[in-house]
């Protein structure tokens, strides 16, 4: 039997384990079809549930797919369960096997029943069931309303769920969950009803009348009304402590599981961590039933990324599974105190918890331990020791036969637990955009996020995925929801982001969560972590890492394993580290207060000098036809990376290219203009390969402000003649015209016959692009006069090839094979082979022309593993693009199409905008892939 899950992310579970349901529109279909569990849905509305008002074209043909995949998808569940009746579909299927109608059931059920225990405990099942928002990361209109719906009906189960708890007594164990949902739903006045009756009889008086105030001015300024009279009421009662208020009879007896479960209230809205659910229960799953070992599961993960909230959470929800007991520990391992509990304390507390006198305790760590197991043998208890330091302090608390299950969060790696005991790991990242925004929603309402779309992508992206932070704006917002959310995006943005999420609570500040682990490490890792905050990420080798700190590599490495440890690093790929932004602000933070700013300024350069020197001798293994520059001799002690050949140039330039790219702005930002315009230079000819046309533009127009403020005329030169290359491949003609006339000035004015003639040769390109071949071979002679007057053997290349290129775009292809004859002995001279293979496609084109097809296939044969050799993947495309015409000139389709999909798939790789148009020629050949 398969069993089906809506309310949270769709998941289906059969007697094997998970169930794949295909791809997100399938698993829309089917939330569709089992939410009207057993009602016939015909195929147009189907259409519009799934699609809304923008179906694809073929929505008939595809919506047919999906009903054909998920009817094998179901097979076997009791016969066929999706049927077709007429025009119409639908889903048959016992409804308790489906969370949305086993809720549901349950919920009917509980309002029937007379005895409240056992209303409780039906209440409690089926909210149970909730594992997050309702078909959670489904995209679907439709389903959103629905989600929204019974996100009303779950709000009706739990104040159901919470006038019960309060007839029975159980204000004090209730009272934190009422104080969260209150803030989650602050103008509910029956939730605040019940709010204000559990502070009264915990004795918070004040507590209750404040509240009932707040809400009042609430709504007032939002409604323009006052509390109705159900609450007025309660509120008079409170105020002259009305007896009628205390419990109308004794509290029934909680059974023996209530009487052990000491677990803290679970969070209301928890959302975002569905894979970590099914990854808890997958290991308690595999200890068997009954279970044969003691199942030890640890949750790792920085300060504030949730890993009390998931583990609370799920002791909630596997309740049921541990019918001796939950006991409850936080280990203080990482606490404002600083003082961690230690191993005699914890387990004193816990046999204190399990009911031991205090004079029948042993007197050793060791007799202490050894009851504490005693107590457990035979009993499936769960133990969840929060917040712990190490794994010295953990291992007397572990229970020590089957049946029971360890619970550990910690911000440790806790890797001695693994390896001794086969603890099973887990490690919490940052939430991603959509699952951020999911707890918002939660906890604001999807209306407000929806209000101010902009808003809340600049509270997902400053908060960088952390729980914690999150919850800290959610709060924020929620007890003032008069203000725009753009006023705590403002706040986030405009000043240090940890300010704006800095609190009065020690053990909820998002700088003080942190302080806790950085206080935990030993000084040359807390060095290393404050210089990690200068690294603009998104990650940093090992190198690089041992540059900034100016340590030898082998120690770099240890103490990056301690940060690792901590989680206030992660090792996200081999020899990769990172940390997210608010992590990286601390960081920057702590270095401002604790270094002196000669020893900032020293690591500055070393970051800067490593990155450009380092690039640089990447550079050198490119071919490009341009002329070198040198580089000033790096800071002392700065590592250099080292390359034996083109490929491993061309590994590291594609791995660090996001952090290269964050360098230029760290440059900008610090003054340092040399820095910048010699980065500018060097990651021109590998932008320039990628095809990344609009990142070229944003790192040459920092090199071009660079080279202004630092007066240097020729600088200015180049960078315009690049600039104008750039916005030409980008379409950008005027753009591209007034680049190349700046260049041109500057050039003539310092007499620099070389830079003319290349900025000559560009122009004649722009003027190719726009058809003016007759524009364009004026041009290219011009190139060729200022190539010879330059005495520049490489550009008097470049220039016979750019003049034989406009001669056979003019058809004079004779002339052309002239000029491209002159320009390879030089070359080959010169042993330019990347510039040769462009000649070689010059010759392709010309004997193209003139119907000789096997030499040009042979001469564009030789441009294609020519640029392969060199690793140069962006002409390699553009040379068997032309190659692929000349197999289809020469009656050879097949060849042709062959050449093409593999130009694609370079274009693709590199994401270069010829892919568009070489797919569209593809498509009209009969043949994509």
């Amino acid at each position: 039997m398969i069993r089906f899950q809506l309310l949270g992310s769709m998941a289906a579970h059969g007697e094997n384990g998970p169930v794949p349901l295909g791809p997100a529109r399938q698993q829309t279909v089917l939330a569709v079809l089992l939410t009207d569990l057993g009602t016939p849905v015909s195929f147009g509305q189907l259409i519009d549930r799934v699609w809304g008002n923008a179906p694809p074209q073929r929505a008939r043909e595809t919506l047919h797919t999906y009903l054909s995949r998920l009817r094998s998808v179901l097979a076997g569940t009791h016969g066929q369960p999706l049927v077709r009746r007429g025009h119409s579909y639908v889903i048959e299927l016992d409804p308790a096997t489906v969370d949305l109608h086993r809720f549901r059931i349950l919920s009917a059920q509980a309002r029937d029943e007379t005895d409240d225990g056992h209303a409780a405990s039906l209440w409690a099942e089926a909210l149970g069931l909730w594992q997050g928002a309702p078909f959670a990361g489904l995209d679907s209109d439709w389903l959103a309303a629905r989600a929204t719906a019974l996100e009303t009906e779950r709000l009706a189960a739990a104040l159901e769920h919470n006038d019960i708890q309060l007839r029975r007594g159980e204000h004090a164990r209730l009272l934190p969950a009422l104080i969260a949902a209150a803030g989650a739903y602050p103008l509910d006045e029956r939730l605040a009803g019940q709010l204000m009756l559990g502070l009264y009889r915990c004795g918070r008086q004040a507590d209750a009348l404040a509240h009932y105030l707040q809400l009042r001015t609430r709504l007032t300024n939002e409604l323009g009304s006052d509390p109705g009279q159900t609450l007025q009421e309660l509120h008079h009662a409170i105020l002259r402590q009305d007896p009628s208020l205390a419990v109308t009879g004794p509290a029934e007896a909680p059974t023996a599981n209530e009487t052990k479960s000491q677990i803290p209230a679970d969070i209301p809205g928890f959302t975002g961590r569905e894979d970590a659910l099914r990854q808890l229960d997958a290991s308690l799953e595999a200890a068997g039933d009954p279970p044969s070992t003691v199942v030890i599961s640890t949750i790792g993960g920085c300060g504030g990324i949730g890993k009390t909230t998931l583990a609370v959470h799920w002791a909630h929800r596997a309740r049921d599974r541990f019918p001796d007991g939950q006991l409850y520990l936080n280990l203080r391992g990482f606490d404002p105190g600083g003082q961690a509990m230690s191993p005699g304390e914890a387990l004193r507390t816990l046999l204190d918890k399990l009911g031991v006198p205090p004079e029948r305790l042993p007197s050793t760590l060791e007799g202490q331990a050894g009851l504490y197991r005693e107590r457990l043998a035979g009993s499936r208890t769960l133990v969840l020791l929060d917040n712990a330091r190490s794994v010295e302090q953990i291992r007397p608390l572990l229970p020590g036969s089957p049946g029971s299950m360890a619970l550990i969060t910690s911000r440790d790696d806790l890797a001695g637990l693994l390896a001794t005991e086969g603890a099973r790991p887990m490690w919490l990242a940052a939430l991603d955009d959509d699952r951020a925004r999911q707890l918002l929603a939660r906890r604001l309402g999807p209306d407000r996020l929806e209000a101010e779309p902009e808003a809340v992508d600049t509270i997902v992206a400053t908060c960088a995925g952390l729980p914690l932070a999150l919850a800290i704006v959610a709060a924020r917002a929620a007890t003032r929801p008069g203000f725009p959310l753009s006023a705590f995006a403002g706040e986030l943005v405009s000043g240090p982001p940890l300010d704006a999420l800095s609190i009065s609570d020690p053990a909820t500040d998002v700088r003080a969560v942190f302080s806790w682990s950085y206080k935990a490490l030993a000084q040359p890792a807390a060095r290393l972590f404050r210089l990690l905050g200068l690294h603009p990420g998104p990650d940093i080798g090992l190198d690089a890492a041992a540059n900034l700190a100016r340590l030898p590599i082998p120690q770099t490495r240890r103490l990056l394993a301690e940060l690792t440890a901590a989680h206030l690093l992660t090792e996200h790929a081999p020899g990769r580290y990172a940390f997210h932004d608010l992590l990286r602000a601390y960081a920057n933070e702590l270095l401002h207060a604790t270094d002196i700013e000669t020893d900032r300024l020293a690591a500055l350069r070393r970051m800067l000098d490593h990155y450009l020197h380092s690039a640089h001798a990447a550079d050198r293994w490119l071919p490009a036809s341009r002329d070198p520059i040198t580089l000033a001799p790096p800071e002392p002690g700065t590592i250099v990376a080292d390359f034996d050949g083109n490929t491993t140039a061309r590994e590291w330039l594609n791995r660090e290219l996001p952090v290269l790219l964050a360098i230029v702005e760290v440059a900008e930002e610090a003054g340092c203009d040399e820095y910048l315009q010699q980065l500018a230079w060097t990651m021109a000819t590998f932008l320039l390969w990628r095809g990344q046309w609009h990142l070229q533009v944003t790192v040459q127009d920092a090199g071009l402000r660079a080279a202004s403020n630092l007066g240097d005329a020729s600088g200015q030169a180049d960078i315009h003649r690049r600039l104008a290359y750039v916005h030409k491949m980008l379409g950008r003609r005027d753009q591209a015209h007034e680049h190349s006339r700046q260049a041109l000035e500057l050039y003539r004015a310092a007499g620099d016959h070389t830079g003319q003639a290349r900025t000559h040769l560009g122009i004649m390109f722009l003027f190719e692009q726009e058809g003016r071949h007759h524009d364009a071979l004026r041009h290219a002679q011009q190139c060729l006069s200022s190539a010879h007057l330059s005495c520049h053997r490489l550009v008097l290349a470049l220039a016979h090839n750019a003049v034989g290129w406009c001669h056979t775009l003019l058809g004079d292809h004779e002339q052309a094979i002239s000029h491209c004859e002159k320009a390879l002995p030089e070359l080959e001279e010169l042993g330019e082979l990347a510039t040769m293979a462009d000649v070689w496609d010059t010759l392709g084109h010309a004997y193209h022309q003139l119907g000789r097809y096997p030499e040009a296939i042979d001469y564009y044969r030789q441009a294609v593993d020519r640029c392969r050799e060199l690793g140069d993947h962006r002409h390699e495309a553009a040379h068997l693009v032309r190659l692929g015409g000349t197999y289809e000139a020469a009656g050879d389709p097949d060849a042709a199409r062959q050449k093409w999909r593999t130009a694609l798939k370079i274009f693709e790789e590199i994401q270069h905008p010829d892919a568009k148009g070489l797919r569209e020629r593809l498509a009209a050949s009969g043949s994509v892939r």
